[in-house]
């Protein structure tokens, strides 16, 4: 299965909004990131073992093979 390695996602309402995050495995203390569950939520797991749930209307993912 390939590795997530980076995640984006926007809580706003719209697609493009200006609220767009990101996060990329090996920066911003990102250690892991799973793919989303039967719920739709994605885990960040952090370097400090604490783990992020988010759900989001817009998320993006790029995986190892896409690089």
């Amino acid at each position: 299965m390939d590795e997530i390695i980076s995640f984006e996602f926007s809580n706003g309402s719209k697609i493009l909004d200006s609220s767009i995050y990101e996060y990329k495995v090996g920066k911003e203390n990102v250690a892991k990131i799973d793919l989303p569950d039967s719920n739709g939520f994605v885990a960040v797991h952090k370097d400090n073992n604490k783990t992020e749930y988010i759900k989001a209307p817009y998320m993006k993912f790029c995986t190892d093979s896409h690089v």
